[in-house]
């Protein structure tokens, strides 16, 4: 018998050999997933005994956090803003820094006003505006047709928000929306892909896993922000903002 306890600390142990500090959090992760309880439930069971099926699940868990797969990409979720969105391969996996550009962008849309959030992926900024935001309508834009089943399943639960292919490089799309919204956009959002083509094949393992797509902003970094900045003004109204996420040091060839 194997119980709770004991594959914890074992298994923590041997992530350590990969992960170091972030081993123990890993594992909890993934038990708690499998297991279906919180990290409290997990400490409190830990004389019981684990049940082999999850003994299987976790195996097969740690063999692929070792080959690099994201956590997130195993269990199929994580958490933004407070809420919980589902990624899975071929979308981009929210990163905790970017709940700023939600949190400096709900200021900026007025009461029952319009939002645009461009390059979506997930649709996890929309979902979070959406969440504090019930009055505001938003339109969650994706060119992946990879990435757009994440956005949808994770802004179903929100009706103000509309999920839209687009291509965030081509004007004919911004002139498309503006035809669909013609009173204009009160704030438009992005988190575009950032980092130099070049730059890309050296990324750590995990983030390789994630799409180029979502990582390509071509031979500089700046490909999106150009093309956006540029045609933003056929979706903004008057005094509209356009707020962005930036790469490290790139703030000030953005702005």
């Amino acid at each position: 018998m194997t119980t709770i306890g004991e594959y914890r600390i074992s298994t923590q142990n041997n992530l350590k050999q990969l992960f170091g500090e972030e081993a123990p959090p890993l594992c909890d992760i993934l038990m708690c997933h499998y297991m279906n309880v919180d990290k409290s439930e997990l400490i409190l069971k830990a004389d019981e005994e684990l049940p082999e099926e999850i003994i299987f699940k976790m195996n097969d868990a740690v063999n692929q956090l070792g080959y690099g797969v994201p956590v997130q990409y195993i269990i199929g979720n994580c958490w933004f803003y407070g809420q919980k969105i589902y990624v899975g391969k071929g979308c981009f996996i929210p990163r905790s820094d970017t709940e700023t550009l939600v949190q400096a962008a709900l200021p900026c849309i007025p009461q029952n006003g319009v939002f645009a959030d461009i390059c979506s992926g997930s649709g996890c900024i929309s979902a979070a505006i959406a969440a504090s935001r019930k009055d505001a309508k938003g339109y969650a834009l994706e060119l992946s047709y990879k990435a757009l089943p994440y956005t949808e399943r994770n802004t179903e639960e929100f009706p103000g928000v509309e999920v839209m292919r687009f291509d965030a490089l081509d004007e004919d799309d911004y002139r498309a929306l503006r035809e669909r919204v013609p009173e204009g956009i009160d704030v438009i959002v992005c988190n575009p892909p950032y980092i130099r083509e070049s730059e890309i094949d050296f990324l750590q393992q995990q983030i390789q896993y994630e799409p180029r797509t979502a990582l390509d902003g071509g031979e500089d970094g700046l490909r999106f922000y150009r093309a956006v900045t540029e045609y933003a003004g056929l979706l903004l109204k008057p005094h509209g903002a356009l707020l962005y996420e930036v790469g490290y040091g790139q703030a000030g060839d953005v702005s």
